[in-house]
């Protein structure tokens, strides 16, 4: 067989694969979930520096995101962050959109392979739906009229839990069809990035549109254990989740700071912010635990979907240590669940403007079973040491609770409960 024979016979097997793979649903499918997130869907290692296209500044999203392509054109496909959206290139050839990937502005010739490429495109070129249109449709659905209910039931709730609230890789699904529905029929038909959800794209955009009006229904995210949850992620996230202890010192702590070889401990939120909330303008404006680093006080009352992408992004990097309801539940903490110390301790003397008579009746009652009449039991170290010595810390861990541990959360009784407690405990004494 000649040459030139033989390339016509590879340029038509080529030009029949691709015409093969642009009217393939899985291949639309799995554009879909390259679209989402294609360094989880390919298990491919994340570019280390941000995409140069992303002109948002500062940067607040993580730098792997910056490479997402939803992040740039947006789950309506109409674009984000100021730059062009995808819904040009519907019908257009999948073969052009291919080769248009793989441009400067793109730079996927070398991230992503032909096929990855090809997926994506036919995604592009014919997998786009009216999110907008869907969106305002589920708005007039009634769930109980449709077996939505039903498919979710049988197909989501294996992974999800019928009140779509199992995994803490994601959002509760009822918040996040409340706030972004746009996203959740996104992946409702094409999948989860790297996952073996399955695509709904093939049930057709009715059922879509009835699964999402079902899932608005479910409840929410239970705001007050989140943020008791958070408080004590702030506390120490790697005891909590049960996590491997960090090898390497977290980026933005300080290399001369006192823990600095103690890289676990520098990953701590408390360690650089305080138990006071207020970092080098607080408590932690001396000693061994300062490190010149701003609180957060300021970030309480943020919308805590702000106070997450701070939390993603640099120099926190925390996207890529924490699951997505664990970071949840530390950005409601530091939104909502912070308390001025200061009206509860004395600056000056360090003690409890509590009644500590009032404190000994709560303590025997709610704390003595577990940590003993005289403050020993359970506590590694003797109660009314520690709240004389960091009175900060023990408030801290009254209101929210210890990392890893059945210690309840007291933040909900009566703030005069707990500021007696506290006052109550520093009058503690070791045995001699």
């Amino acid at each position: 067989m000649n040459r030139l024979l033989l390339t016509a016979l590879m340029a038509l097997l080529a030009a029949f694969t691709l015409s093969a793979e642009a009217n393939d649903s899985a291949s639309v499918v799995r554009g879909g979930r390259l679209y989402d997130n294609w360094i989880a869907e390919t298990k491919a290692r994340a570019p280390n520096h941000a995409n140069p296209a992303f002109k948002t500044k500062p940067l607040r999203v993580a730098t792997p995101d910056t490479w997402r392509c939803v992040e740039c054109h947006g789950w309506d496909y109409k674009g984000n962050h100021g730059m062009k959206g995808i819904q040009g290139h519907q019908k257009a050839g999948p073969a052009a959109i291919a080769t248009l990937l793989k441009d400067a502005n793109h730079g996927y010739e070398e991230l992503l392979d032909e096929h990855d490429r090809m997926d994506l495109a036919n995604f592009v070129s014919s997998g786009q739906t009216d999110m907008n249109r869907l969106v305002d449709q589920a708005r007039h659905v009634k769930p109980a009229q449709t077996s939505a209910h039903k498919v979710f039931a049988t197909v989501c709730a294996v992974c999800h839990g019928l009140e779509g609230d199992r995994l803490r890789e994601i959002a509760p699904l009822g918040d996040s069809a409340r706030q972004r529905p746009a996203e959740v029929l996104h992946v409702a038909v094409n999948g989860h990035p790297g996952g073996n959800m399955p695509a709904l794209r093939t049930l057709g955009e009715e059922t879509a549109v009835n699964i999402l009006a079902y899932l608005q229904t479910l409840r929410s995210l239970d705001l007050v254990a989140s943020v008791a949850n958070g408080g004590r992620l702030y506390d120490d996230w790697q005891v909590h989740t049960g996590g491997q202890r960090q090898a390497l010192a977290h980026p933005a702590y300080p290399p001369k700071a006192y823990y600095a070889n103690s890289a676990n401990e520098t990953w701590r939120c408390k360690e650089c912010h305080g138990w006071d909330y207020k970092g080098g303008q607080g408590q932690y404006a001396k000693g061994d635990h300062a490190t010149g680093i701003i609180g957060i006080r300021a970030m309480a009352g943020t919308d805590p979907a702000k106070t997450m992408a701070v939390l993603r992004g640099t120099p926190h990097h925390f996207g890529a240590v924490l699951r997505h309801r664990d970071l949840q539940d530390l950005a409601n903490f530091v939104s909502y669940g912070q308390v001025e110390m200061d009206t509860v301790i004395d600056l000056k003397t360090g003690l409890s403007r509590g009644d500590a008579a009032k404190g000994k009746t709560h303590y025997r009652t709610m704390c003595a079973n577990c940590h003993g009449q005289d403050g020993y039991f359970v506590a590694k170290r003797h109660l009314g040491k520690v709240s004389r010595g960091d009175p900060w810390h023990s408030l801290h861990n009254m209101l929210n609770g210890h990392p890893d541990d059945t210690m309840p959360a007291l933040r909900e009784l009566d703030s005069h409960v707990t500021k007696d407690i506290l006052a109550h405990i520093q009058t503690l004494q070791e045995r001699r």
